[in-house]
């Protein structure tokens, strides 16, 4: 029994930390561009981030099947400044998958 246990401990160990998703989250702070264009840029900054994580853990990012851009999620608010013009504020989360 230990000794089933300490091989599974060993193979556990040894298995590589990568391979699965790592969700990434990333804030725009307030810019004076349109909704869509405030959460796109939040989207790609969250996929970036999460590209990084699995690089860091020695993986590589997978490409999206079919050249098919996965989106990703995105939360705003909105603000109108002294002068009238509207900035917005977007926070988004997506997930590259890592292999």
């Amino acid at each position: 029994m230990r000794r089933a246990l300490a091989i599974a401990v060993f193979v556990l160990a040894a298995a590589p930390a990568f391979g699965g998703q790592y969700p990434a989250y990333s804030d725009t702070d307030w810019v004076y561009v349109s909704k869509r264009e405030c959460c796109d840029g939040a989207i790609a900054m969250a996929r970036e981030y999460s590209a990084q994580a699995c690089i860091n853990v020695g993986g590589q990012p997978s490409p999206l099947r079919g050249g098919v851009q996965r989106r990703g999620t995105c939360s705003w608010q909105s603000a109108r400044d002294a002068n009238g013009a509207t900035a917005f504020r977007c926070r988004g989360e997506a997930t590259v998958p890592c292999r």
